[in-house]
């Protein structure tokens, strides 16, 4: 692997790691809600299996400089179509499972999508890794408040 690649790596990485803190839409003080029941884990279990692929796929094209590529995937997350917030009169709807901070997160993912797909037709791929890295903190946020965690091995 040449130093190139692996500085933009490392560039990734280091984005995630030392900017990880909420992302700035989520309103400080709101508590976790704790894990998704059943309802909304369903409703969202292929949503998020796709999100996982377009991930993967993202991150191996920006590491290997294929700009459009990950202009593209970009592009698509930004632009799919998004769960809306319950409205009132329909307590019956399955999103209203889903609690606000999903929302949030979910607008929070667009808008950093949106800037990994401007930045990477700039050639900027010091940009290109760190608004990657941005991006990325949004799927951890969410993971991390409505993943559960798999059993550790004893």
């Amino acid at each position: 692997m040449n130093a190139r690649l692996v500085g933009l790596a490392a560039a990734v990485l280091l984005s995630i790691t030392a900017n990880a803190e909420e992302p700035k839409t989520v309103k400080k003080g709101l508590s976790a809600p704790g894990y998704l029941n059943a309802t909304a884990r369903g409703l969202l279990k292929r949503r998020m299996e796709r999100h996982g692929k377009d991930m993967l796929r993202l991150v191996n094209s920006v590491l290997m400089l294929e700009r459009a590529e990950a202009k593209r995937i970009a592009t698509e997350v930004a632009e799919e179509p998004r769960l809306t917030r319950p409205i009132a009169g329909g307590e019956d709807d399955l999103n209203t499972s889903l609690p606000e901070r999903f929302f949030v997160l979910q607008d929070d993912l667009r808008v950093k999508a949106k800037a990994v797909a401007e930045v990477a037709g700039k050639g900027d791929d010091v940009s290109l890794a760190a608004r990657t890295g941005e991006m990325m903190q949004v799927c951890v946020s969410c993971h991390s408040t409505y993943l559960e965690p798999a059993p550790q091995p004893k």
